[in-house]
């Protein structure tokens, strides 16, 4: 397993040209440093107890080696409270913790106490303070400042490395860690083999995986993220194979559990996709973040097999939770989930202003959070008013998103707004528009069905073929693969079919 933190700190990237050039900078700043700087740089943190150092240690190889998240989360409760002032304990806790509020409170005592720390980890709190603003730019800045001054330093390959993927900038993180001359990290090798899956070049994830397994064997993680990206690549028996093969290593590891039933549900079978989430929840005790995520993907079941009604009463329930532990950005995105599949559009909009709503309320999140949060929202709109005529609506929203991500730098508000904009150009009949904005949108599973069909209207047969074979092979159990991708492959294998968009959609009335 990668660590399946929830990512609202991180989630922030600038324009395409600014990104471009600052990240590069980071490689050329790493590529230059790296052969004059002494291999044993390590970042200083700054402690005068002996048994907070020893704790981090074990903290790092819980987390990083082994994955054992909860385990590493109570070595670093016990560093802070034998010394309060350590403001990088405070920091790491922050990026780590599977619960909301943690991640925010001690994000803001990190910040509040980093005087206490030495410059380079004054610089990490702030790098991750501005990614937590929505500041990209700086936040980049400071991140290349780090990694110029301790290229070869563990937690800083990790920190940078896997900041760029949660950006999806999976090539400059494999550049960074390939520079790092890092070998013997087991860890480090597990984020690689993900950075690799991530561009889809499974021949390398799985070199890193054989490299990861021998790492560590005995240890059920290594089996685990095997499991994972056997599961993106579609070997869905190997897949479950490696996950049950982690469980006999260790039966307590419940993320292998949990990948079980997401692989059910990705082959097609709900009824024992559903039967093994609840073995999980009935089995372990699972920290708030993880619950969240495995119950939306038990819900998005009921959506894959049809039944909107039960899909409805799963995902109430995630909201419920969510509103009564105050997770707002998480009951937003649920309501938001749930007006995805809904096939009266007059009830997708009453969800999306629920989810409008509790995204204002903002407690427990990032203000990052809550503007992504905010802009999918937007984008959804802009599909609902597309399908129902409502052009003119349909304007006016792609231009808040596009006032949004102007003010914003953020990657992934980018990302919703070209979505919404190319699906606008689309219904206009301006396909080469809709491709210029949605090929900068390449992961998600709407946009990409929408861009093989603009490259037919183009007549780009070959960019058609390349995106179809990429969305029939995408294998993430998300919502929106749900809604597209199962009846996409029909389509697909059927010379007789189509393959259209609204093939693979449900369909919405027009009562809004």
């Amino acid at each position: 397993m990668f660590s399946k933190r929830s990512r609202n700190t991180l989630r922030t990237a600038a324009s395409p040209v600014v990104i471009c050039f600052l990240l590069a900078a980071a490689v050329a700043q790493h590529t230059g440093t790296a052969s004059s700087q002494a291999q044993t740089a390590v970042l200083p943190l700054t402690t005068k107890n002996a048994e907070v150092r020893h704790l981090l240690d074990e903290a790092w190889t819980l987390y990083l080696d082994r994955v054992e998240q909860a385990q590493a989360i109570e070595k670093l409760h016990q560093a802070i409270k034998l010394d309060p002032d350590f403001a990088m304990g405070h920091e790491l806790l922050g990026q780590i913790s599977l619960d909301s509020a943690e991640q925010v409170n001690e994000q803001a005592k990190a910040f509040a106490l980093r005087e206490h720390a030495s410059p380079a980890e004054q610089t990490v709190i702030e790098w991750y303070q501005d990614a937590s603003d929505a500041k990209l730019i700086p936040a980049i800045t400071r991140m290349n400042d780090v990694l110029g001054q301790y290229p070869h330093d563990k937690w800083v390959v990790w920190m940078t490395t896997w900041w760029l993927m949660t950006q999806t900038q999976y090539e400059r993180s494999i550049a960074i860690y390939e520079r790092s001359g890092i070998n013997d990290s087991a860890g480090l090798m597990n984020n690689l083999g993900y950075n690799y899956a991530g561009i889809r070049n499974f021949d390398k994830a799985f070199a890193a995986m054989d490299k990861y397994v021998a790492a560590m064997p005995g240890d059920p993680n290594p089996l685990d993220s095997y499991a994972e990206i056997l599961r993106m690549a579609g070997r869905f028996d190997q897949s479950i194979e490696h996950y049950r093969a982690a469980l006999a290593v260790n039966p307590r590891f419940y993320s292998s559990q949990f990948g079980v039933a997401d692989t059910y549900a990705l082959m097609g079978d709900q009824a024992r996709a559903r039967q093994e989430y609840e073995v999980g929840f009935q089995k372990f005790s699972i920290p708030q973040q993880h619950w969240v995520l495995w119950k939306t993907r038990e819900a998005g079941t009921y959506v894959r097999e049809g039944d909107y009604a039960g899909a409805d009463q799963a995902f109430q329930s995630i909201a419920a939770y969510a509103h009564a532990q105050r997770i707002d950005q998480v009951e937003a995105d649920t309501y938001r989930q749930m007006a995805m599949y809904q096939p009266n559009a007059k009830k997708a909009w009453a969800l999306l202003d629920q989810a409008d709503r509790a995204a204002r309320e903002g407690k427990n999140a990032t203000k990052s959070a809550i503007v992504e949060e905010t802009a999918e929202i937007l984008r959804l709109r802009v599909e609902l008013a597309v399908k129902m005529g409502k052009l003119a609506q349909a304007r006016s929203l792609v231009a808040r998103l596009s006032d949004m991500w102007e003010s914003s730098n953020d990657r992934l508000v980018e990302i919703a707004y070209q979505g919404a904009a190319g699906r606008l150009s689309y219904s206009d009949g301006k396909f080469e528009e809709a491709i210029a904005h949605l090929e900068e949108d390449p992961n998600n599973p709407l946009s990409l069905k929408l861009l093989a069909a603009a490259y037919q209207q183009t007549g780009y047969s070959a960019g058609a073929k390349r995106i179809d074979e990429t969305l029939s092979n995408l294998n993430d159990p998300t919502l929106e693969q749900a809604l597209v991708v199962p009846a996409f492959r029909k389509c697909f294998e059927d010379p007789a079919c189509n393959g259209s968009l609204n093939a693979a959609a449900p369909k919405l009335r027009h009562t809004l």
